[in-house]
């Protein structure tokens, strides 16, 4: 999935560290956790794509992103 600006970079990088902190969290709890730790106020399109990455990662193998 292909990340386009810092704020879907960050949303990358953090649902990465707590898939990988917590693998058995359900997917709710993973984006609740993600948007309380952002340090910015997400819009709609970076709040569909925190629920879209979670998805896509919850259905591959979990490690870490390519994401600087």
């Amino acid at each position: 999935m292909e990340r386009t600006n810092d704020h879907e970079r960050a949303i990358a990088k953090t649902v990465d560290k707590k898939l990988v902190e917590y693998p058995g969290n359900h997917r709710y709890t993973i984006i609740g956790e993600v948007a309380e730790s952002l340090d910015f106020v997400m819009s709609a399109s970076d709040s569909q794509f925190l629920v879209s990455y979670v998805q896509l990662r919850r259905n591959q193998s979990i490690s870490p992103s390519n994401s600087k």
